[in-house]
Order: structure tokens, then C-alpha cells, then sequence
């Protein structure tokens, strides 16, 4: 897609002409309509053919996520007429040229590898805007978010005979070059001579080795701590022993999307400059339940030398997450580490497929996530930390067990990971609803949805 600028709506010519409209301001448009016939609510559409007008509303306000998601609509419903050249009127809408590039690319983006037939892209987008030099800027910032985050997509979308962990560790070292990232690969060996114990438990059942891979963006004083962003990369989940049922296994595909929104954050957080020492840890395997594979009432040691008791070999996540948590407190000695993992079925029971779960030690991280994904449109809901649900991942045999049956599923699961972040400031999304969607929506395609990177770069940018 070619995004230029302009200063007139009458330079638009032949591209479809977009406005934006809250419900306010409905009675603006060039002729009587009705709310019947178009309410403006948000991502509402009416395509007015005699004056090449598509409207589409923002709802009650006009936010950034307001104007993201209609950007988005407008080129999804565009797309299915057939029209690829669009100019978007923000002359009363100055403010908002990143999120109308950024729900413009997202929403044109499909995952098509494997098909025969494409969707035709969007050819050009035009912004017509007072400033054309200040929209250049705040245009470019869009663009690269919606590109770093569009990469996490399509890897994220691809299937485990094509991505599993060793080829995840190639495209970590390609996208390293290309950003000029700092990148180390702990392969099956390596993880073994450094006792990962947590990932190669997982990793044991599949012919194909777990790794876990580190990025680092090094460019803030060298005294400074990193933030530390760790992602959950199962390339495919079984269960393993455990095993899952048979319907929708096909989407756990998908269970690699935490460590896709850590690589897509890492390529962002290097393009856009930001001057702050970050470093991005995957931990990356395949569940299967093959010869090696490991069992209930296996003991795991992991990383930083704490015992498991493995009670559901389903409940993997958090067993590869213990190492690169670890890793992250003791070698990187992170000021700060978020996690992000889809790692339970009990979130989406709590939140839909609407919101990630949030847990935090730390009200700081809280606020700052929560202003984060504000920003972004991504949102995510405080859960609790009881002492109870520490209580109830207690081990008879080990320090901990790895599941702690349905109740406050998604909760234990979160203690169990802050066992691991000990006292560093740490927080953990849930994002297993919400890093996927099984159908279209107005502005966004099928598909890995990159849940987490946007919400990851804002994060980064505006630490205090």
C-alpha cells in the first residue's frame, strides 16, 4: 500500500472518498439519512455511490482506537467492493493520521501463503490532512507498528510443519539483521549444558528440539537494567501425554502468539529508535507426545534450580515460561519482566475473547500496561493474586505443581509464573482469547490478531 499527503479533499479524483463521523455529527453527512439507515455507531458504514463517499462511524467518541478500528473498516469494506484506492478526509481529524495508517494496513493484511487465489491489496492511501509534515511523522510511526505487528501475524500464522522451533530461531536471526538486534539462540545442547530444565521437559516428546531465543536491543546507558518482554512459543500443541480432544486442535497453531508478539515488539521497539535497554526472551517448543515425551508425576528442575511436580502435561505454557522467567530475573537481572503467553482456556471462560487477563506484582506495571493498551485499543482486564492460589499450586513432592485443577485456573496459573519472577516488578497477560479470532471481523482478517505488540511498543516508549 503507497501512502501519500495532501491538503485538499477535491485532489482525491477517483479514489473513494472516506469520512469519519461520531454519532453526533451523524446529521453532517451530504444528504438525509436516517439512524435507521445509518447510525454511526462504531464501524458502521454508508457508501454514498453518486457522491464516491464511503462514511463510517466512530461511535460516541473519536479516539485513537475509535479512528484505528474504522480505518480498518473502511478498507475491509472497500476491499470487498473492489475498490483499492482510498483517501481518507482527516482535515477535522488531524490527530489522528498514526492510528488511520495503522488500522489501514492491519485490516489489509491476509494470511494467503498457501492459497491460490489472492485478495487483491490496497494499491494507494491517500491522507488529507492540514499538516502535511507533521502526518508524514506521525504516518510513518503508524506504518512501522503496523508492519512489525502484520510480521508477528504471518508467523504467527503459520502452520507447525512449517514453523516449529528451530526454523522460529532462523526467522529471529533474520529479523535480527534486519533491525540490528543483538541475537542468541540456546539450542537443545546449549539448553542442556545450562540446565533449562523446564524447556527441554516439554520440548522431549517431538523430533523436533525446543530452543529459546534472546533478543536484545542494547541502546540505553549500559548501567541500565533491561526491561525484559518473555513470550510462550509452543509451535504446536497436543498436550502431550495429556491430550487434547481432536476439535480445533488445528488452532494450536496459535499457541506460539506470546512469543510472536515479543519478536513483532522487538522489531518495532529497534526500528522506532527507542532509546531503552530491552531485551526480548521466546521460549520455543513443540508439545507432542512421542517415546521422550514427559509424564504426570515427572519432576522438572528448572532453570534457576526449583522443582515441579508435572500434574497435566496440557499445562506446558508455564513450564517453558519458568525457565525464561528465570533467565531473565538471574542472567539479565531485568528491572522489570512482562510475560505473555496464551496460556489458559479458564481466561477466556472469565473474559470472553473481549480482553487478556492482567496479573501484576506491581501496581506501577498495572497502571502503565492499562494506560499501554488504552492507547492501543487492546484491552486487558486486573485479575488477583490471592494468596490462595499460591496455596493451591502447592506440591506434596515438589516446591510446586504445574496445575491445580479448573478452579481459578487462569489465577493459579499466574502464581505459579510469579513463583518464578520471585521480587522483580513482573506482569503476566493472558492473552489465549484474544491472540487469535476464528472469523472476520470489520477491521481485522482471521487469524493471528498480534495481540500485544502495539501494546508492548507503548509500553516500552512511555517507561518512566
Amino acid at each position: 500500500m503507497k501512502i501519500t499527503f495532501q491538503k485538499s479533499a477535491a485532489a482525491a479524483g477517483e479514489d473513494l472518498l472516506v469520512r469519519f463521523f461520531t454519532k453526533s455529527e451523524r446529521s453532517q453527512v451530504a444528504r438525509a439519512v436516517s439512524p435507521t439507515e445509518w447510525s454511526a455507531s462504531a464501524n458502521a458504514v454508508l457508501h454514498l455511490h453518486d457522491a464516491n463517499l464511503l462514511c463510517v462511524g466512530l461511535g460516541e467518541t473519536a479516539t485513537a482506537h475509535a479512528m484505528r478500528s474504522a480505518a480498518g473498516t473502511a478498507v475491509s469494506y472497500a476491499k470487498k467492493v473492489g475498490r483499492t484506492q482510498l483517501a481518507f478526509d482527516l482535515l477535522e481529524r488531524r490527530e489522528f493520521a498514526e492510528p488511520a495508517v495503522e488500522g489501514a494496513m492491519l485490516a489489509d493484511y491476509r494470511f494467503e501463503k498457501f492459497k491460490t487465489e489472492k485478495t487483491a491489496e490496497m494499491q494507494t492511501l491517500r491522507l488529507i490532512v492540514p499538516d502535511i509534515a507533521a502526518a508524514k511523522r506521525d504516518g510513518a510511526r503508524g506504518e512501522a507498528i503496523a508492519d512489525v505487528t502484520n510480521f508477528a501475524r504471518d508467523i504467527g500464522n503459520q502452520p507447525g510443519n512449517v514453523l516449529f522451533p528451530e526454523s522460529l530461531a532462523e526467522e529471529a536471526r533474520k529479523l535480527a539483521v534486519r533491525e540490528k538486534l543483538r541475537v542468541t539462540i540456546f539450542d537443545k545442547k546449549k539448553l542442556r549444558a545450562r540446565k533449562f530444565g523446564g524447556i527441554l521437559a516439554v520440548g522431549a516428546g517431538s523430533e523436533k528440539p525446543p530452543c529459546l531465543i534472546v533478543l536484545e536491543h542494547r541502546v540505553g546507558p549500559a548501567s541500565q537494567p533491561p526491561i525484559a518482554l518473555v513470550g510462550k512459543a509452543i509451535t504446536f500443541d497436543t498436550g502431550g501425554v495429556s491430550i487434547k480432544s481432536a476439535a480445533s486442535m488445528e488452532e494450536m497453531i496459535f499457541d506460539k502468539c506470546g512469543g510472536m508478539a515479543v519478536l513483532g515488539a522487538m522489531a518495532g521497539i529497534a526500528r522506532l529508535g527507542i532509546k531503552r535497554n530491552v531485551v526480548g526472551v521466546i521460549a520455543s517448543a513443540e508439545n507432542m507426545p512421542g517415546p521422550g515425551a514427559y509424564r504426570p508425576g515427572d519432576i522438572v528442575t528448572t532453570y534457576d534450580g526449583k522443582h515441579v511436580e508435572i500434574v497435566n502435561t496440557d499445562a506446558e505454557g508455564r513450564v517453558v515460561l519458568a525457565d525464561a522467567i528465570a533467565y531473565a530475573r538471574k542472567d539479565l537481572r531485568a528491572a522489570a519482566i512482562i510475560d505473555l503467553a496464551t496460556l489458559t482456556g479458564a481466561c477466556g471462560v472469565a473474559l470472553g475473547d473481549h480482553a487478556a487477563g492482567l496479573w501484576t506484582s506491581s501496581d506501577v506495571m498495572k497502571n502503565a500496561l492499562l494506560d499501554a493498551g488504552e492507547k492501543t485499543g487492546e484491552r486487558m482486564w486486573p485479575m488477583p493474586l490471592y494468596d490462595e492460589f499460591f496455596d493451591q499450586i502447592k506440591s506434596d513432592v515438589a516446591l510446586v505443581k504445574n496445575s491445580a485443577g479448573r478452579l481459578g485456573g487462569a489465577c493459579t496459573a499466574a502464581a505459579f509464573l510469579k513463583t518464578f519472577a520471585e521480587e522483580t516488578p513482573w506482569a503476566h497477560l493472558d492473552i489465549a482469547h484474544v491472540a487469535n479470532i476464528t472469523k472476520d471481523r470489520a477491521d481485522l482478517a482471521r487469524g493471528a490478531t498480534g495481540f500485544g505488540v502495539r501494546t508492548l511498543i507503548e509500553l516500552v516508549a512511555s517507561w518512566k
